[in-house]
Order: C-alpha cells, then structure tokens, then sequence
C-alpha cells in the first residue's frame, strides 16, 4: 500500500463568540457534518469518533478513508484529534483546531491537520495520485472551514 501524507493549514473568522465556536467543536457527533466528504461518524469511546467517508475515485483507484480519532481538548481554545489503531482503519490522522477571539463576538478557527492514507495505487499512478491528494487535502480544510462556518452563522 501507498501512503500520501499531506499537510493543511487554514483559517477562517466567523461571527460567533469564542465560547459557543469550542462547543460547537467539542460536540464532535453535531459538527460532524460539517466535514466534507463524511459517510458516518459515530462514538467509539469516550472522547473518541469512528470516521467513514464516502468512496473518492480517480481513474482506476477507488478509496474509502477510514479512522478512529480520539479527541482532546483545553476547555476553552484548543481541540486536538489524533487516529488510534481500530479494526479496518486505514488512515493516519492527527489534526488542531486553534481559537483565537476576534473582538467580542467573532472568532478565528484555525485548522491544521495531517492526513496519510493507505492506498492501492499502481507505481506507474503514484506521481499523479500524490498531486491530487496533495492540492485536494488543502482544498478539504477550507471546505470543512467553510461549513463550520455556515453552521454557526446560520444557528
């Protein structure tokens, strides 16, 4: 199996106080929607999330993501997430949200996240499934950003 690590960064301000941004976060099964590309998310334990996505296909490669994330946070402006070994799980994922306040009734999200799955790409595809992963994993955290968003300007 083939595995493409990828890195994102980046950031969004939403008209929401820091406070209500963290629960929102926190409350991983509610926001879970807010996660492009998800099939299912379901508890696995405490603080800890099974994570299905839907099938991606490019060209003649089919892939399902799967992981088992245990959750962390500081109460107040911090979430981490990191995968733990689980049954069938073929994705690395560890990732930060960070909360900055911005005046009284916004706040910055910043999310970094690190992602490699296994993938049963041909040698002769590599080169082209790594640049697709690459520019796609960027483009899947603004898009979860965007969502977060749109999820709590809209509550």
């Amino acid at each position: 199996m083939a595995k493409f690590p990828t890195e994102a960064e980046k950031s969004i301000t939403v008209k929401t106080p820091l406070a209500r941004v963290y629960k929102f976060l926190w409350d991983v099964l509610g926001s879970a929607d807010c996660v492009p590309g998800l099939e299912s998310c379901k508890r696995a334990g405490n603080d800890t999330y099974r994570f299905v996505y839907r099938e991606v296909t490019v060209g003649p490669v089919s892939h399902v993501a799967r992981y088992t994330a245990r959750y962390e946070g500081n109460g107040t402006d911090r979430i981490t997430f990191t995968s733990i070994p689980s049954k069938d799980a073929n994705t690395d994922v560890t990732g930060l949200f960070r909360l900055h306040a911005s005046g009284s009734e916004a706040t910055k999200i910043t999310l970094r996240q690190t992602a490699a799955a296994d993938s049963p790409v041909p040698r002769l595809l590599q080169g082209f499934i790594r640049s697709f992963v690459e520019r796609n994993a960027a483009d899947l955290v603004k898009q979860h950003l965007v969502n977060i968003k749109r999820a709590l300007e809209e509550e």
